[in-house]
């Protein structure tokens, strides 16, 4: 796997108003810590690219057309058939009509596993302040020798459906990727200097666009307007870098309000379609 390459071809994609993609390379850099994982493929040709974690299947096609996309989607739903899957799903955007009818056409109905993904971005332009905290809260960033603090953060704040797989060894992957930046992850510390709210900033200098994810706060530190101001953080530290916007997915009205709250507008939809192998 040649990152750099695959990098590439998602930020000439993503620059380029590509019709069917919807990755970003920050995006593509965080699925990245699962490379080694029994259930998680990626693989890449000169046709394009394709990402399938448990079966929920993201395409890029290096061509345009519906046609190639089709033929990317379709060898993975070949490639998991022989690794013993039953299903697969991918996602489509709302408005495009002509790649929408095609899978249909094969088969995939709209999946009831998630709700409408939300593409909010917020445009930066002028000055951008930063953000306010409660009394005795610091902003920091992810400081040398802070990493098994940041771990435990991360898995507290996404353990509260099911148990968070990540560890140190995940973190040692997304800290290798080519992107990453350690002074772009704001960390909000408690005034005991417990960790309390995060988000890694993932800035691409093709498209001169910043990506957030992921982003999480520790349950008992919720409600105070932590995610709102790691949020503002972001922004913050992706126009010191000269971005011209920065992307947040928003699933669900709650996630989507907090990130309006912080200035980001909701643009494009995608929408996740299943069917049987």
């Amino acid at each position: 796997m040649d990152l750099p390459v695959l990098l590439r071809l998602v930020a000439d994609a993503r620059a380029s108003g590509h019709p069917h993609a919807c990755l970003h390379p920050g995006g593509l850099q965080w699925l990245l810590r699962k490379v080694g994982q029994p259930d998680f493929q990626v693989w890449s040709s000169p046709d394009g690219l394709v990402v399938d974690d448990r079966g929920y299947v993201m395409v890029l096609a290096a061509s345009t057309s519906v046609d190639a996309h089709l033929h990317l989607l379709e060898r993975a739903a070949e490639d998991r058939r022989r690794r013993g899957g039953t299903a697969i799903e991918t996602l489509v955007w709302d408005h495009d009509a002509e790649l929408l009818a095609a899978v249909r056409s094969l088969g995939y109905a709209p999946s009831g596993d998630h709700e409408a993904e939300y593409e909010l971005i917020h445009t930066i332009g002028g000055e951008t302040a930063a953000p306010t905290l409660p009394d005795g809260f610091e902003m920091r960033w992810l400081e040398p020798g802070m990493d098994d603090a940041y771990v435990e953060l991360h898995r507290a704040a996404w353990s509260t459906v099911a148990p968070s797989k990540y560890d140190a060894m995940a973190h040692a992957a997304v800290v290798s990727m080519p992107q990453f930046d350690r002074t772009l992850v704001p960390v909000v510390a408690a005034p005991d200097g417990t960790l309390a709210a995060y988000c890694i900033v993932w800035f691409d200098p093709v498209t001169r666009t910043s990506e957030i994810e992921p982003l999480g706060t520790r349950p008992e530190y919720r409600r105070l307007g932590l995610a709102r101001a790691v949020s503002l953080e972001a922004v913050r530290r992706s126009a010191e870098r000269r971005a011209e916007s920065v992307l947040v997915w928003g699933v669900g009205d709650h996630r989507t309000a907090l990130y309006e709250s912080a200035g980001f507008r909701g643009g494009r939809v995608l929408r996740e379609y299943a069917r049987r192998l």
